[in-house]
């Protein structure tokens, strides 16, 4: 599954909450927050190093009350919330004031606690946090998240309704914010740079620096200021894009005021898995591929999170993209167009997952909607390809006026199209040519069509969650799946690559109707990759279409 712990808050609501505040809870936390940096002069720089977990992940090292955590980086959202189930850390202040935090898929509740925050060297004496004593749908072992964005959010909002602006632009700030605005005098931004899964699964971890620069990307500090055009989020102003060098013509006008015409608003979202595209966008990409097959229809196991809206491609291709920003081109690598999967979940009988001997790839990118704040979302896809530098400028919560500096991001391209290649070829070699069989991408929707109709004709159960077939578009052409692809000619030999073994004693799962000779892989339920944490963020009372799977919290 796809994640994102990106947060969508109305323009309404935000500005409602500043109207609605009024008066001091006798509950208000008191303590002066203050922070503190430690030595920015001495070198190397301080590197906070960011652990990537498949490509999925990105953690960081904090200590709150002197226990260590690893929580989630998160440019999509401000809050800090941590699980302390089963601790007892020294507190600065409590509240018992609620903020519940609802995601796409799971939910984070708690009561708004103070601790001391230490970053590396930085610290903050007291630092807000929610003490997520209710999660739910979040990845197994997750400690927390570390939003990275702007007081418009959770705790902010949640204070500032329950006390006042005053004490919710002293007591309720975030993180980053929180850190370098008490510290006017020092350099008032954070850099990331985050890692890659190699072929041979090699993880090379990232790096988080604040108010400093990573040795040899200093150039940064020359990259184009993308000025912040949202006040919620990273939203800046992109003026296009290229696929396999030709621009893409498909954009609509910008729904976010303030863009420049002819331009879009792109989001970072660091917690965010992929990307979320226009449709169009999506189709184009890869559609440009030879030999890629739209498949309308759901492919177990995949976790790409297109739904029912898929692409399936020849797993030794991919498609040249490049973003660009401010006039210079930042160029995406070929392993974030595609996602390669190895023996993939084909269906459920009976409790047993049955899963293919074989190798498939598909779109990594996929259809998502935008809302008010943004028109394309650029996650971890994007951001593994660039060096980021995120300045807050002259902010201060709530940060609509801001008479100075707007926040900006600055970007420096780490992705050469010479190496990413090699490394594409390096990772096809790896995992298909040295593994389980590549499935041709036509080859797919019929063999899955086939088993959804031998197991229709021999079962009256229609619970089977074995994938629909749908439809079946071809490099611009529509076929239904029913007779002429490629793959169709002999029984004999149409399903050649999907050679299906059967792992585990004393299971036997009939599937004689099939006209070729299949016996079954049996897989835990669970099957190879758990599901990681939530998609899109949306408010409750929006009931918005997740792009990634169905509408949200519609009552």
């Amino acid at each position: 599954m796809s994640v994102s712990f990106f947060r969508v808050l109305s323009l309404f609501s935000f500005f409602s909450s500043f109207i609605a505040a009024n008066g001091q809870s006798t509950n208000s936390a008191s303590n002066s927050v203050s922070a503190t940096y430690g030595s920015l002069s001495g070198s190397p720089p301080v590197d906070l190093d960011l652990i990537s977990v498949d490509d999925e992940e990105y953690l960081v090292d904090i200590v709150l009350g002197g226990q260590t955590f690893r929580v989630i980086v998160d440019t999509g959202s401000t809050d800090l919330w941590l699980d302390l189930q089963g601790l007892d850390i020294p507190l600065t202040n409590t509240t018992d004031l609620i903020v519940d935090t609802q995601y796409a898929i799971g939910e984070v509740k708690g009561n708004v606690l103070f601790a001391e925050l230490r970053l590396g060297p930085y610290v903050i004496p007291s630092q807000a946090f929610i003490n997520a004593t209710n999660v739910t749908a979040m990845p197994e072992g997750t400690q927390g998240l570390m939003g990275m964005a702007f007081d418009t959010t959770g705790i902010y909002v949640n204070m500032l309704e329950a006390w006042s602006r005053d004490t919710a632009n002293e007591l309720a700030r975030g993180p980053m914010s929180n850190l370098i605005a008490q510290n006017a005098s020092a350099p008032g931004f954070f850099d990331l740079r985050l890692g890659r899964t190699y072929a041979n699964g090699t993880e090379l971890n990232g790096h988080m620096l604040i108010g400093q620069h990573l040795e040899g990307a200093e150039a940064v500090e020359s990259a184009p200021k993308l000025e912040r055009v949202d006040l919620f989020h990273w939203v800046v102003a992109m003026d296009g894009m290229n696929i396999n060098g030709k621009p893409f013509t498909g954009w609509n006008k910008s729904i976010v005021a303030g863009v420049p015409e002819g331009k879009v608003a792109a989001v970072f979202d660091s917690g965010f898995t992929t990307s979320a595209f226009p449709k169009e966008l999506i189709d184009a990409i890869y559609g440009s591929i030879p030999g890629a097959v739209r498949y309308n229809g759901s492919i177990l196991d995949t976790d790409n999170g297109a739904g029912l809206d898929n692409w399936i491609v020849p797993c030794n291709a991919s498609a040249n993209i490049s973003f660009v920003f401010a006039g210079q081109e930042y160029p995406v690598h070929p392993l974030d167009v595609v996602n390669f999967y190895t023996n993939p979940l084909i269906g459920e009988q009976d409790g047993i997952s049955i899963a293919a001997n074989a190798s498939i790839c598909t779109n990594r990118f996929f259809a998502g909607d935008h809302d008010e704040s943004y028109d394309i979302l650029l996650g971890m896809g994007f951001l593994r390809n660039v060096y980021g530098s995120f300045h807050y400028g002259n902010y201060t919560p709530p940060g609509a006026n801001i008479t100075g500096q707007l926040p900006y991001v600055q970007l420096l391209s780490v992705t050469d199209k010479d190496t990413a290649w090699g490394e594409y070829y390096e990772y096809y070699t790896q995992k298909v040519l040295q593994g389980s069989p590549e499935v041709d991408p036509a080859t797919w929707p019929k063999f899955i069509a086939d088993i959804n109709s031998d197991d229709s004709d021999s079962s009256d159960d229609s619970s089977s969650s074995v994938a629909p077939a749908g439809d079946l578009e071809v490099a611009g052409a529509v076929a239904d799946g029913s007779g002429d692809s490629p793959s169709s000619n002999s029984d004999s030999n149409k399903y050649g690559p999907i050679a299906l073994g059967l792992l585990g004693a004393n299971v036997a799962i009939g599937l004689a109707i099939l006209v070729v000779t299949l016996t079954l892989c049996i897989r835990s339920a669970k099957g190879e990759r758990e599901a990681r944490y939530a998609p899109l963020r949306l408010p409750k009372e929006a009931g918005i279409v997740d792009p990634e799977r169905a509408t949200l919290y519609s009552d």
